[in-house]
């Protein structure tokens, strides 16, 4: 199936307004993060933490989680809310390992490598009997270049819109991360509150959750 416009396009408004919230605290018993969370109507959970000091003035890492059900193909999260320019995760499995993908889209077709998003692979990544779970240390997920190529950076104290995308077909090369995929099956955004999402305890998360 092609990649449309018309599709695609139900990504693209993060210049909406924002509403109340839809993330929550939770802690992760695998790490002992405690992320802000956002589950999906489609079973769909995307976790984030962020350092006590992440602002919109200067870039910042950030923790990622993502836990899907194991029939998913592949589940995505736009970091600017919108299909194209900025940062995408995709997250699937193969087997019993858990892959990823950083992409981009520059138009409403298939998204190609993004190598400005640079991750690392934590503790609480793996697959069981009903879901499998991606948790990484992200460097670019909270900036990029926009469209009119300036420097944007996600507003650590504030709320903001993400968007995610999943597709019950599987990816065409599971084991490669510059594989192929499908057309997304749903879309669907949601506010998360990134302020909430800060901690002083960051740095002891990455260190105490870095795989040896």
């Amino acid at each position: 199936m092609k990649w449309s416009a018309v599709t695609a396009g139900v990504i693209g408004l993060a210049g909406s307004a924002l509403a109340q919230v839809d993330s929550s605290p939770f802690i992760d018993a695998d790490t002992g993060i405690t992320f802000q969370s956002y589950t999906s109507t489609d079973g769909i959970t995307y976790r984030l933490a962020l350092p006590a000091e992440a602002t919109g003035d200067a870039g910042y890492d950030v923790i990622l989680q993502v836990v899907a059900p194991v029939e998913l193909g592949w589940a995505g999260w736009a970091w600017g809310g919108a299909m194209t320019y900025n940062p995408l995760t995709l997250v699937w499995h193969d087997g019993d390992s858990v892959q990823f993908s950083s992409r981009q889209a520059t138009g409403y077709y298939l998204p190609g490598a993004y190598e400005d998003a640079k991750y690392t692979v934590l503790k609480g990544t793996g697959v069981n009997e009903t879901h499998f779970k991606f948790t990484a240390l992200c460097t670019g997920c909270a900036s990029w270049t926009d469209f009119d190529g300036n420097p944007y950076i996600l507003n650590g104290a504030a709320d903001t819109n993400f968007a995610y995308a999943f597709s019950a077909t599987a990816v065409e090369e599971p084991a490669n991360s510059e594989t192929g995929f499908s057309i997304h099956d749903n879309v669907g955004r949601w506010i998360h509150d990134l302020g909430g999402a800060r901690s002083d305890k960051f740095k002891e998360w990455v260190t105490t959750n870095t795989v040896a």
